[in-house]
């Protein structure tokens, strides 16, 4: 298992993902291309097993906070940790004295339960933040 950051070749992979993984996903090829060009605060990080990507994580960084932008595992390997595996090597991969933040959906018990085993808080929520109405969860990590 490992996280590296992303390259044009993961696009592919990390497409799929996208679209497997969300309703309604947010993030397009050119955005993707984009983030993989440094054109942006953003960076893209893979998560493999055995050379297979089987999921990413987004994130923004700025003045000492992270945060992340989204969080995806493949859909047929969701259920098995690797979610919580993935955020376990990137969240020791940084510095202590990064904030690390991030939003989830209210009704998305799983990310929830996983990200409070990671020592993340509740810090607020967002009312109707999702384009369906659905509220988001603003979590901060606790070191």
């Amino acid at each position: 298992m490992i996280l590296r950051k992303g390259i044009e070749s993961d696009l592919k992979d990390v497409l799929n993902i996208e679209v497997m993984a969300y309703e309604n996903p947010y993030w397009n090829k050119n955005m993707l291309l984009e983030l993989l060009a440094n054109k942006t605060d953003k960076r893209l990080w893979i998560y493999e097993v055995d050379n297979d990507v089987f999921g990413f994580i987004i994130d923004m960084r700025h003045k000492g906070e992270i945060s992340l932008l989204n969080i995806a595992i493949h859909k047929c390997r969701q259920g098995m940790g690797h979610g919580l595996k993935m955020l376990k090597i990137y969240i020791k991969s940084l510095p202590d004295k990064h904030s690390i933040y991030l939003e989830v959906n209210k009704n998305n018990i799983k990310a929830l339960n996983m990200y409070t085993k990671l020592n993340f808080e509740r810090v607020s929520t967002r009312k109707s933040y999702y384009n369906d109405g659905g509220d988001a969860i603003n979590m901060q990590l606790v070191r």
